[in-house]
């Protein structure tokens, strides 16, 4: 028998681990080391440890308007761009130059200074030349080890929290191992029902080394429908969406028929053919209103396809999300969070 039969043997760790062992060994190399550097201003990381869909974007949002007496900016790699490098984002900025999540957050919170780059520090550097903003709100960034961050939020999804999490990359869906939590200031459940106890919750947190005074839960609340432009009296509509999150999300549309729902893939980039196909679909479920998310509502304005559904007389509603700190305990979290 060949003596290479076992090989395929020892590939099954690295399979299974191999993205998780190399961002640890990544992580101890930097923090023992002594290669991490301080950024040219104070920062607040809003990170996590799995793949997509904790809410980073939505927390974000609720981290500047509650903040929004201050000088305060936010970096962004810019997920998505067909661009490299440091860029400031403004009000000509296209979803292929910034990401759409860069763009969404611009044009939510008006007046707050928004850039994108790859290079943490290099971003952060640029920015402080501004002199506009007197401290930082990274989105995501957490695995960005170079950065010695000021204050680390590190989210995980209330129905896939990452301790209960068995594999990384590419089997599973941890970026890094559970130990590098260890190293954020606060831990955040994410879209908690509303009415979780607090009985509740330390049930959920069993199994977990974190210290309970950092935990804190919020519950992520859908917006009522918004009009872009005119509206339609009927409240019948088709929804479009184009993020992680897609199961339940017509449901929680309350007084409005949704007469179907057309999910995509996070951050997808929507071409002619599918606006084609949703007015089919009005056409066909004799409806003429269109609900979408705020981050995809981004893409199609951007690239002109609004026009080719403003043209056919469909109304365009937008919806976001608003993040609710639960038992009263905002003001905590804003305290051991602000750097």
């Amino acid at each position: 028998m060949s003596a290479w039969w076992y090989i395929p043997f020892l590939l099954i760790p690295i399979i299974l681990w191999g993205y998780g062992m190399f961002t640890e060994v990544k992580r101890w190399m930097y923090t023992r080391l002594n290669l991490r550097k301080v950024g040219a201003l104070p920062t607040l990381l809003v990170g996590n440890l799995s793949v997509g869909g904790s809410g980073k974007t939505p927390m974000v949002l609720f981290l500047l308007e509650a903040f929004k007496q201050e000088k305060t900016g936010v970096l962004s790699r810019g997920y998505g761009r067909k661009t490299k490098g440091f860029l400031p984002v403004n009000g000509q900025s296209t979803y292929s130059e910034v990401g759409d999540e860069a763009l969404e957050v611009f044009n939510a919170q008006k007046g707050t200074s928004v850039y994108v780059c790859e290079d943490r520090l290099e971003g952060l550097d640029r920015i402080a030349k501004d002199a506009l903003v007197d401290w930082v709100v990274l989105d995501d960034g957490y695995q960005h080890v170079r950065l010695a961050a000021g204050k680390q939020v590190l989210l995980t999804d209330y129905k896939r929290p990452f301790w209960k999490e068995r594999f990384s990359l590419p089997v599973g869906n941890l970026r890094e191992f559970k130990g590098a939590a260890a190293e954020a200031d606060v831990l955040m459940v994410t879209k908690c029902p509303v009415d979780l106890s607090q009985e509740q919750a330390q049930t959920f947190l069993e199994g977990l080394d974190f210290d309970r005074k950092r935990i804190f839960f919020s519950h992520y609340r859908q917006t009522e429908p918004q009009s872009i432009g005119k509206g339609s009296e009927e409240r019948r509509a088709l929804l479009v969406t184009g993020i992680v999150q897609k199961g339940g999300l017509d449901s929680s549309i309350k007084g409005w028929e949704i007469v179907g729902y057309l999910p995509y893939k996070d951050h997808y980039e929507f071409r002619d053919t599918d606006v084609h196909y949703w007015l089919k679909t009005c056409r066909d479920k004799s409806v003429n209103s269109l609900i979408l998310t705020r981050k995809d509502l981004q893409r199609i304005q951007n690239n002109g396809l609004i026009t080719l559904l403003l043209e056919e007389q469909i109304s365009i509603y937008e919806i976001h999300t608003k993040v609710e700190i639960l038992w009263n305990q905002k003001s905590d979290f804003l305290e051991q969070v602000h750097p």
